[in-house]
């Protein structure tokens, strides 16, 4: 079977994009040299709490950066569900939309370490690889305790884990690879408390974004956030 290249594919609450968001995605494809990655906003994501903007706002703001940024573009699919959703729904829908393409799900190390609380996060692997990049400062290498999680995780690294990423362009799923990228210590929840006390996030936000924001009076004070 010939192979198509590989998409990528990174989604979140997205509340707001920010540049710890795009940053290391944009590294971490060149290094695994995919050309595309679709940005996938969840509706309500099932392991967090409901999200502050709405999802017509959240989308609006990934299609923004996706206008700057060519590798990106919108996947709305998630939101178009209309109703909670878990990865491996997405994921099944796009393999039946693209049977010859190898898939490449974005996380950072933080979402590797809780994978086995995914939901049926065993299917996952037998739909897509993951690229794993590196976020608030840990690394997989460093990794260290004798739990049951930490074990089972170390397991599925030495059977999964792939070194040159040429692999993930020659099978459909089930590599892990590590892309190393670069932190960005920020988080939306960090950028939605400053913007409720009037602070500063111009250095965490894409210039388009902040003006959406400032636009549409997203995170107000008086907003609920959580």
């Amino acid at each position: 079977m010939q192979l198509a290249p590989p998409l990528g594919i990174f989604g979140g609450t997205f509340d707001p994009i920010h540049n710890g968001h795009i940053y290391p995605v944009l590294e971490g494809a060149e290094k695994a040299n995919i050309k595309k990655v679709a940005l996938m906003p969840c509706y309500i994501p099932s392991h967090k709490n409901p999200a502050t903007a709405s999802s017509e706002d959240r989308l609006k703001m990934v299609q923004l950066v996706c206008a700057d940024y060519p590798l990106f573009y919108p996947e709305s699919r998630d939101i178009n569900r209309g109703k909670p959703t878990f990865s491996v729904d997405s994921l099944k829908e796009i393999r039946e939309a693209m049977p010859t393409t190898p898939l490449c799900f974005f996380i950072g190390t933080d979402s590797l370490q809780n994978l086995f609380t995914w939901h049926k996060w065993p299917t996952l692997l037998s739909l897509c690889h993951f690229v794993v990049c590196e976020r608030n400062g840990g690394s997989v290498k460093s990794l260290k305790g004798n739990s049951d999680n930490l074990l089972q995780l170390q397991a599925l690294l030495n059977k999964r884990q792939i070194f040159n990423p040429i692999a993930l362009h020659n099978s459909l799923a089930g590599h892990i690879y590590i892309a190393n990228t670069q932190t960005l210590t920020v988080s939306s929840s960090k950028i939605r408390q400053q913007l409720t006390s009037n602070q500063s996030v111009d250095a965490f936000l894409p210039p388009k974004i902040l003006d959406y924001i400032q636009q549409h009076k997203l995170y107000q004070p008086s907003a609920d956030f959580c």
